[in-house]
C-alpha cells in the first residue's frame, strides 16, 4: 500500500470524516480493537487533536510536519499515524504508533 502524508490537522480531520462504513481495526502499538465507522472517526479525531497539541506546545516542530499518513485520501481505507519519537535523524522510520484500517485492508 502506498501512503500519502497529510500536512495539516484540519485536512486530516476532513479525511477522517470521509471514511467508509464498515468494520474498522484500530491499533495503538500492538493492541488492536474493532470499531464501527463512528467510533473510528472519533478515535482518529482524538489522535489528530493530540498532534495539534504537540505542535502548539513545541514551536521547533514545523507546522507542515506530517504525522498522519493515509492510503488514497479521496477514499481512505487505511491510516498510519506516527508520534514524536519518529522525529529526528534515522536511517529508517520507526513503526507507526497508531494504525486504523477497514476490514480487508490489513497493514
Amino acid at each position: 500500500m502506498r501512503f500519502s502524508g497529510i500536512p495539516s490537522e484540519e485536512r486530516a480531520i476532513e479525511i477522517a470524516m470521509s471514511i467508509k462504513e464498515g468494520e474498522w481495526t484500530l491499533c495503538e502499538n500492538q493492541s488492536c480493537q474493532s470499531a464501527n465507522r463512528e467510533e473510528a472517526v472519533a478515535w482518529l479525531k482524538n489522535i489528530v487533536s493530540q498532534i495539534s497539541t504537540w505542535k502548539k506546545q513545541n514551536p521547533a516542530i514545523p507546522p507542515a510536519t506530517c504525522f498522519v499518513f493515509v492510503h488514497t485520501p479521496s477514499e481512505p481505507v487505511a491510516f498510519k499515524i506516527y508520534d514524536l519519537s519518529s522525529l529526528g535523524c534515522s536511517f529508517e522510520l520507526s513503526p507507526p504508533r497508531w494504525k486504523a484500517y477497514l476490514k480487508g485492508y490489513e497493514i
